[in-house]
């Protein structure tokens, strides 16, 4: 079946008509959905029809997502099944609620878990953040990034504070409920002494509940942030919880660590992005107002971003170069380190994690020579390794 092509009512009729049972309670009145239209190629992960509202009262269409498992139902899914879903599920409904300022996502009209699906609201026609990154011009480029630091400040401003309404539906909904230091010396490169010192200070920092402690999106990727030209909404929350801020607001600083279309960006518009995003941030978080608060906050989260890199690609880099996206492996872990100690080097924070990127940078680079940092996104003058 094509994207875009119309789902026969025949083949999803029992997943509408259990969709109808939802909006039923929901709105109170019967709905009767029409003819969906699938807008998700087969063999995606999650399956996404779009309907129109033929009767009752509500929006003219709405979206049903639902995730794609072999097994009959989520009870019997895999872990990983059930996790995305339950995140997913929780973070949508978790935010819907916070809809009096301009909203951060579509909104949320119910689900089922038996079936493995969610309903949101229809945003009709638009594009990703990856159009303008990759096929538009500079200044839009610009304008959409911005938007999207902007966003992510919001969100996290919004959303200090209310990690129990969180938790309390994550429960709901939930079934019954170093080893960086060693590939480094294995790879030849000296460990600073106070290496894991800092590793320890720098991830406590950023799992113990703070003042920069709010709901992350943690997979905001270009390809996860509906862009309409004048406005941004994040989508897709299978990741999503509560932690630091920062891991989403140094999203473009560490080149989109989770995303295929991982690109770097010019320096001056890393700062116009992280300006924006602190500016929307500081009424929730006035401690993104103190520099050294900030500083360090901003520091930590790099280095939380280069640390994981390192433990889920590095053993896998050293035997090959597999592709991801636009780029593959190998620049992606240049880059990131490079992205790391320059931010660190910058704020005179830790020393220990600084000089033991650089080492590692320095081995991967002499048994690298080939691999050149990412390159630029398309819209600033790139030309990614593929399409």
């Amino acid at each position: 079946m094509n994207v875009h092509e119309p789902a026969s009512n025949d083949h999803y009729g029992p997943l509408l008509m259990a969709a109808e049972r939802v909006l039923a309670q929901t709105w109170g009145h019967e709905v009767c959905l029409g003819q969906g239209t699938r807008l998700t190629e087969p063999g995606r992960r999650n399956m996404i029809l779009r309907c129109s509202v033929l009767s009752g009262r509500g929006p003219a269409s709405l979206i049903v997502k639902k995730v794609n498992s072999d097994a009959a139902s989520l009870h019997q899914a895999d872990a990983w099944d059930v996790q995305r879903f339950v995140s997913d599920w929780a973070g949508a409904q978790f935010l819907s609620t916070l809809q009096e300022h301009a909203p951060h996502s579509p909104r949320f009209y119910g689900g089922d878990r038996e079936a493995g699906f969610i309903l949101l609201e229809d945003l009709g026609a638009h594009a990703s953040l990856v159009a303008p990154l990759l096929n538009e011009e500079e200044a839009d480029a610009v304008q959409a990034l911005l938007f999207y630091a902007a966003r992510l400040g919001a969100l996290h401003t919004d959303t200090i504070g209310q990690e129990a309404g969180f938790t309390r539906l994550w429960q709901t909904l939930t079934p019954q409920a170093m080893s960086v230091a060693h590939d480094v010396e294995r790879l030849g490169a000296r460990v600073e002494p106070s290496f894991l010192e800092e590793v320890a200070t720098t991830l406590i920092a950023l799992h113990t509940p703070g003042p920069f402690w709010a709901y992350l999106h943690a997979d905001p990727c270009p390809d996860n942030v509906v862009y309409t030209g004048t406005q941004v909404r994040l989508i897709d929350f299978e990741f999503g919880r509560f932690g630091h801020a920062l891991c989403d607001g140094t999203y473009g600083r560490m080149l989109f660590p989770t995303c295929w279309c991982a690109n770097r960006l010019p320096e001056m518009v890393v700062t116009q992005m992280e300006t924006v995003y602190r500016a929307a941030l500081v009424p929730g978080c006035p401690a993104a107002e103190d520099d050294r608060l900030f500083e360090d906050a901003l520091v930590d989260a790099c280095g939380y971003w280069v640390l994981r890199t390192l433990v889920q690609h590095l053993p896998g880099a050293l035997d090959e170069d597999r592709p991801w996206g636009i780029a593959t492996i190998r620049p992606r872990l240049v880059s990131r380190l490079e992205a790391f100690i320059t931010t660190a080097e910058a704020y005179h924070r830790l020393p220990a994690m600084r000089g033991t990127a650089h080492r590692v940078l320095e081995v991967l680079r002499r048994r690298w020579p080939a691999t050149h940092p990412l390159a630029l996104s398309p819209a600033f003058g790139g030309v990614p390794q593929f399409t």
